[in-house]
């Protein structure tokens, strides 16, 4: 049987649940049926995708997270090029910047069949700057000739659908998932992890794995982490990720002299062990597809205190397994927490309820890869 050549694209591997999410997929599919390429940008899950001995993987020296239109340019080449030269059947394309150059590339080329899933939209919703419609225009132009948008989220197809982005038929649902054998950590080591981190046992822990950027608003973390010391001086902060906002938000900690009080612990390995010594979860994001941190975070039993941002209400139940605020309400969002923390018998009763939701068939690994391969088949 013929295989057929099929071409993931990715901007960058940084340490991103999109980014986990797709090297996921690729160790799945069958190479048998599938002759499988990568195309992505150097960092840090680049040995991760090393790993999958099944993939032709190649890294782009012109794909960048930033609009550079000399590199861009460049870039849009080289995809055209490799997809010619191994005469790709399927380009599936992920984020914003890949999708754009990838489906471009695509079409030129002549590739018969152009899917891009949609891990949160570039734009955000109801803003009116140059670059939101900008990034409105181009996703309207190119999904005129993709064959099938994914979505990780509900939330996702109807903000599509409002910015005039395809039709409902264009759409297909196929929710991320967890790691496979994601929780499976030895209880003593997660036991020894609080003193690692600069804690005590006695203190309570609040923490946040995000990157530092703009989207994730790592500020607001450290907004609500001050008036949260300030009822409960016994309490220590945690974000775990790393970017271009570090330094702003150093500046904010050292503003607010809490230096003491709040760490950045910088890119992890150790997800699954730092956010089990942690009590509640934050996360501030101002626009979401479907947060993999915090489907980590439920399964590991602990409960969420989020902004009500894109796709987060649909992992997060308010009242259930955790609260959601509005974005920007700090004082929501520290209150929410201060209550998590007085009430460890409500903290234990939604992250039980946070984990069923998260361990559920909706985002197992099976399922997903069965969505997946489903999709492939229609277009074969």
């Amino acid at each position: 049987m013929k295989k057929i050549k099929l071409l993931h694209i990715l901007t960058k591997l940084e340490l991103g649940g999109a980014q986990k999410n797709v090297l996921e997929i690729l160790s799945g599919l069958d190479p048998k049926k599938y002759d499988i390429h990568l195309i992505t940008s150097h960092g840090l899950l680049d040995e991760d995708a090393k790993k999958i001995s099944h993939i032709h993987l190649a890294f782009c020296p012109f794909l960048h997270r930033s609009l550079n239109p000399f590199l861009d340019a460049f870039a849009f080449l080289y995809l055209v090029g490799y997809i010619l030269m191994n005469r790709i059947h399927i380009l599936h394309s992920h984020s914003s910047k890949a999708g754009i150059l990838g489906r471009w590339a695509a079409r030129l080329a002549g590739v018969p069949v152009i899917l891009h899933t949609v891990h949160g939209w570039g734009f955000q919703e109801d803003k009116k700057s140059f670059m939101n419609c900008f990034y409105i225009f181009l996703e309207r132009i190119t999904a005129r000739f993709t064959s099938r948008l994914i979505a990780v989220s509900e939330n996702d197809i109807r903000s599509g659908l409002k910015a005039g982005i395809g039709d409902q038929k264009k759409y297909s649902l196929i929710h991320c998932c967890l790691e496979p054998g994601f929780a499976d950590s030895p209880s003593q080591e997660i036991k020894d992890y609080p003193v690692s981190l600069k804690r005590d046992r006695k203190d309570k822990a609040v923490g946040m794995v995000a990157c530092l950027k703009r989207q994730k608003n790592p500020l607001d973390f450290i907004k609500a982490a001050d008036l949260i010391f300030q009822k409960l001086p016994e309490t220590k902060f945690f974000i775990a990720g790393d970017g271009v906002l570090r330094d702003e938000v150093e500046n904010e900690i050292k503003k607010r002299k809490l230096g003491e009080v709040v760490f950045l612990l910088g890119w992890r390995r150790d997800i699954e062990k730092i956010v089990s010594s942690w009590d509640v979860i934050l996360l501030t994001s101002l626009w979401e597809g479907l947060p993999v941190a915090l489907l980590e975070a439920m399964s590991l039993r602990k409960p969420i205190v989020a902004y009500d941002a894109g796709g987060i209400r649909e992992i997060v139940q308010d009242g259930e397994n955790g609260f959601l605020v509005s974005c920007g309400d700090v004082g929501g969002l520290s209150h929410q927490t201060r209550l998590l923390l007085e009430n460890p018998d409500l903290c234990q009763k939604m992250g039980e309820a946070g984990h069923r939701i998260a361990t559920g068939e909706s985002f197992s690994y099976v399922k997903m890869m069965e969505n997946i391969e489903n999709l492939y088949k229609e277009f074969e």
